[in-house]
């Protein structure tokens, strides 16, 4: 009796435990742990990685190799097992560079017989095509309202019209009554790329107006046409989300695109207005428009940075949690004030500062977590999520055993905070780990307050969502511990005054370190549990992001 008393006893034990093990409650890091995340080890990393001697770190140079050859050295000096191909840590990209040749480059809009050409930069922008150096096409303009088509939400820009030989002119972004994720997924360009091929239409043009152009004015979204366009190139020399029937693409300003409504059944006033209202709408427009891009096409590389702590149980070592952040900025680019090294000092160097503290506590555990931890310095971000997308095209592990991805894209700098926004956490059993996190370090858990600014499609965990594996984006939310200070404003004053410029460096005032460690703890917990729990992370039921598969499963 006492024996099966005993049995029975040890038995409940284990139940109790996998169970906590499973929903995480068990699986907090120790507090030594988190007190390995250190203030001034966010700092010094920071400082090295923006400093001017590497010249904004762009993808392709010379500046982002050396950051690059840090990142690699932290990770070897770390004890760290390499997971870069053939044995070392660095896991490289190619990339066609294309550069855009504005004087050889037009846009000119027939109407009942006569031209207009647009001028480039005050009427439209445009990138060079990816696969054609010189492409020519001239044909009628159909209107597509967000050019989406979402039949899990009902909704169909092209149900009403037949755009086939067509160029299809669209909104940015989706409709607002869509969830902040599906409608950051459906805003994304590729997506709106494919979609219109798969109608037939042969050109795009993206209209700058409405919500989008009141919150980045077109002249200030010219300034970026200024960098660069990059694709990854496959084996066969094939570049991504290559869309060969798309045989030109412009962005409009909305005055330029208002004249082409003129004699539409909706004026482009009307048009917003009813996209604001979710409603899906096409209509033909009665102009059309010959596109002449020309561009010069280059080759580059430039590396990933792998490297694994393996795990300590015999079965979950061989599944992975990846913490990514991308080493790359944009280099040197146009002067402002006199200065024209882009030293991204929020983003990323903060990002990845981050990942080298993570991987430097976890590394420094007696017994490391359960799961193997794959750490991952992706480059080519800022050319449109890159080197994370190669990286989930081509792993070094089977894409299958990433269980989970963690991305650090621009840390907590600016003030101290009271809860935090987990972008994509509501669609997978991580919102779970998430909200357990924020409950043990007494944090609140807020939603995307800036759905329109689609954030969850414009960094690195997009990447591995799109290949089937769950993925959270933490940051700080607008509730300040300060109360003198607004958290909303000193976000939106930050973005309109330093970011994507020179002024983005460690010289910027009030960078709050502390406020640093203290996010960049919170991304090692979430991982950390993930790595203990017993169950691996999973989709939601019916989530709309459930349905991507994995490459090879």
């Amino acid at each position: 009796m006492a024996n099966r008393r005993l049995f029975t006893l040890l038995t409940l034990v284990l139940l109790f435990s996998l169970s906590h093990a499973q929903t995480g409650s068990s699986a907090f890091p120790p507090q030594q742990v988190l007190d390995r995340i250190r203030p001034e080890g966010i700092r010094a990393h920071m400082e090295f990685l923006a400093d001017d001697l590497l010249e904004g770190r762009g993808t392709g140079t010379r500046g982002y190799q050396l950051a690059a050859n840090y990142v690699r050295a932290q990770f070897e000096e770390m004890g760290l097992k390499p997971a870069g191909v053939n044995g070392s840590y660095f896991h490289n990209v190619r990339f066609r560079l294309i550069q855009l040749i504005p004087e050889k480059t037009s846009a000119i809009v027939k109407r009942n017989g006569q031209d207009q050409t647009l001028v480039f930069e005050k009427d439209y922008v445009a990138e060079g095509n990816e696969l054609y150096p010189d492409t020519a096409i001239e044909a009628q303009i159909a209107f597509v309202g967000y050019g989406m088509t979402a039949p899990g939400f009902n909704y169909d820009d092209y149900a009403a019209v037949d755009v086939k030989g067509k160029i299809v002119a669209m909104l940015e972004g989706a409709p607002q009554s869509f969830p902040s994720a599906p409608q950051a997924h459906y805003s994304a360009g590729p997506v709106k790329a494919a979609n219109a091929v798969a109608h037939g239409a042969i050109g795009i043009l993206s209209i700058w107006a409405g919500p989008i152009e009141e919150h980045v004015p077109f002249s200030r979204l010219v300034r970026f046409y200024h960098e660069r366009d990059m694709r990854w190139l496959d084996d066969q020399g094939m570049p991504n989300d290559a869309q060969p029937k798309i045989r030109g693409a412009a962005r409009l300003s909305s005055t330029a695109a208002a004249k082409l409504f003129e004699g539409a059944p909706k004026s482009l006033k009307d048009a917003l207005a009813a996209a604001a209202e979710s409603k899906p709408q096409a209509f033909p427009l009665p102009v059309s428009i010959a596109l002449h891009i020309v561009s010069r096409h280059s080759e580059v590389s430039s590396p990933n940075t792998a490297a694994i702590l393996p795990g300590s149980d015999p079965q979950l070592k061989n599944e992975y949690v990846a913490f990514t952040a991308h080493a790359d900025h944009l280099g040197i680019g146009e002067p402002i004030d006199g200065d024209s090294i882009y030293n991204g000092a929020a983003d990323n160097a903060s990002g990845t500062a981050a990942l080298l503290e993570i991987a430097r506590s976890l590394s420094s555990m007696p017994t490391p977590p359960r799961r193997s931890i794959l750490f991952l310095s992706v480059t080519g971000e800022e050319e449109g999520l890159l080197g994370s997308d190669y990286y989930a095209h081509n792993p070094t592990v089977p894409i299958s055993q990433i269980v989970a991805n963690i991305n650090m894209d621009g840390v907590t700098l600016f003030y101290d905070f009271r809860d935090i926004v987990a972008l994509g956490a509501e669609h997978s059993s991580l919102g779970s780990v998430v909200d357990d996190v924020a409950q043990r370090v007494g944090l609140e858990v807020s939603p995307d307050p800036m759905p329109e600014e689609v954030f969850f499609i414009r960094s690195d965990q997009y990447s591995f969502v799109k290949q089937g594996v769950p993925a959270v984006a933490i940051g700080e939310g607008f509730k300040t511990v300060d109360p003198k200070l607004d958290g909303k404003k000193i976000s939106l004053e930050w973005e309109a005054k330093y970011y994507h410029t020179p002024k983005d460096d460690m010289n910027q005032p009030n960078l709050n370190f502390a406020a640093a460690a203290k996010c960049t703890r919170i991304d090692l917990a979430v991982g950390y549990e993930v790595a203990q729990q017993t169950e691996r992370p999973h989709w939601n039921a019916g989530d709309f992001f459930g349905k991507f598969k994995r490459n090879g499963r």
